[in-house]
């Protein structure tokens, strides 16, 4: 009768350790849904727009796969990037350069 009470007093402490990782996932679960809920399901996240061609600023909804915007003052077409890379792609070639971001095409090479 004595290993039937050990393993009794066993199981009551495997079933209370149980329920106490139990009840940390369930506090774990609910923390993990509340922070992706700030991350990543937050609607009406907004970007902020300078256009570089009347400097009118104006506010798009975030779209990664969205490639361009039309400036709704000027009404030119706005190049979108949303990578994070900060290297454009402006090609320098003998007639000039298409918008110089340090190459020093522009520059004179007189030196």
């Amino acid at each position: 009768m004595a290993d039937l009470d050990n393993i009794e007093k066993k199981m009551d402490i495997i079933l209370q350790n149980q329920q106490e990782l139990i009840n940390k996932m369930n506090k774990m679960e609910k923390t993990i849904k509340r922070i992706e809920n700030d991350i990543y399901l937050d609607e009406g996240f907004d970007f902020e727009i300078v256009c570089p061609y009347c400097n009118n600023e104006f506010i798009v909804d975030m779209d990664e796969d969205r490639k361009e915007v039309t400036c709704p003052e000027c009404e030119n077409i706005i190049e979108l990037d949303f990578t994070g890379d900060t290297d454009d792609d402006f090609e320098c070639g003998i007639e000039g350069c298409s918008g110089c971001h340090g190459c020093g095409h522009d520059e004179d090479d007189d030196m």
